[in-house]
């Protein structure tokens, strides 16, 4: 009887041991399986991102939408008159075709309370460095004239970008970018266009065409230097003028400076020469944290300058030889500050200025060209 009962326990401590081994094995089997399966699945997301990427590089037809709003509030102290503006408000549409083409248009739906095209162009890509555009567009010109409103310091633009050097027109443009592995060493874009500066380009046809071309040089880190020549036709083609511009700038990203000098000839003397200066410098500082409203303040300053100018909208006077003038010669001094708000993807700045105008011959200023504070409301996206 007490053998029977010890050889019960032996198959009983037995069976135990079995039914213990078994639950192991189980439980590794089960883990290696979690564990073959969560690699799997890791090695899907890395090669799914990696076909992603792959598709975004030869993406056809990839499209990206951008835009621009700029409202603004004017004071005028001599005039102690007050208003408000819709500066700009653009959109763009642009985007490249399985890297060998590129495209862009962008229209201004209030630029100065009007609707009007500014970019409409089509780019081929043969290579890495080189870009054939045609199309509407800004002339290659300038360095302060070739911003787009988003990239500007200052409510408002300098006498350079706005009344001397800016300039859009409808025709060609190559650009050609030389670099040595990842740093670039100078660029050259150069093109010809109508001369009709946007205006009746059904009856645009030309014998000699205009053309623009601008030289910039990298030679050390952060500091640019910009050289460009224009030529074109304005007062309904009936004359022309041919600018040369010279500048440079040193940007770190917290500290911009810039300085820049135009000179505009006017042909068969249909206007005295005008020359134009612009100067000015920024400090950006990085202010409260991750969480709080505002990330960056920046301390602003520019003087410009312009002699008398003509843009030949106004056309001739009396004898038919001479051009009327439309802008006189000024100084301007402005001073300001950019609150930024902290939104990456919406990038928004408000705007101070204080714009002081002097008018050494006693030209008769406009009335949003006096003494006057600014502040403007900007948000990109």
């Amino acid at each position: 009887m007490q053998i029977m009962t010890e050889k019960k326990e032996r198959q009983i401590r037995n069976l135990i041991d079995w039914v213990r081994l078994v639950l192991i094995i189980s439980f590794l089997l089960w883990m290696g399986i979690l564990s073959a399966s969560a690699q799997s699945v890791e090695e899907r997301i890395e090669r799914l991102e990696k076909l992603m990427e792959s598709y975004e590089k030869q993406q056809i037809g990839k499209l990206e939408i951008h835009g621009i709003v700029r409202g603004k509030y004017e004071y005028q102290p001599e005039m102690d008159a007050s208003r408000f503006e819709v500066r700009n408000a653009r959109l763009s549409a642009e985007g490249q075709l399985t890297g060998r083409a590129a495209y862009k248009v962008e229209i201004d739906l209030c630029d100065e309370s009007a609707i009007k095209m500014k970019d409409a162009w089509v780019r081929l890509l043969p290579t890495s460095n080189l870009s054939v555009t045609i199309g509407q567009q800004r002339m290659p010109f300038s360095i302060d004239a070739h911003r787009n409103p988003s990239a500007q310091f200052f409510a408002n633009r300098s006498f350079i970008a706005k009344q001397v050097g800016d300039m859009r027109d409808v025709g060609m443009q190559m650009a050609y970018h030389i670099a040595t592995g990842e740093k670039r060493i100078a660029s050259l874009q150069a093109g010809l266009f109508n001369g009709s500066n946007l205006d009746n380009q059904k009856t645009a046809w030309f014998t000699s065409p205009s053309y623009s071309a601008k030289l910039l040089l990298y030679p050390l880190r952060n500091i640019t230097l910009c050289g460009s020549v224009q030529h074109q036709m304005i007062a309904e083609r009936e004359a022309k003028y041919t600018s040369v511009d010279a500048g440079a700038f040193y940007s770190s990203g917290k500290l911009h400076l810039e300085v820049e000098y135009l000179r505009k000839h006017y042909g068969d003397d249909a206007f005295d020469d005008c020359n134009a200066v612009d100067v000015m410098g920024s400090y950006r500082q990085k202010i409260g944290n991750k969480k709080a409203f505002l990330n960056a303040l920046s301390y602003l300053l520019r003087y410009d300058y312009m002699d008398d100018h003509s843009s030949g909208k106004k056309g001739f006077d009396s004898e038919g030889k001479h051009l009327i003038i439309t802008d006189a010669e000024r100084h301007r001094l402005t001073g300001g500050l950019t609150l930024s708000v902290n939104n990456d993807r919406f990038p928004t700045d408000l705007r101070i200025n204080y714009e002081k105008y002097w008018y050494p011959h006693g030209g008769q200023p406009k009335e949003s060209e006096q003494d006057k504070l600014v502040v403007e409301l900007m948000v990109r996206f």
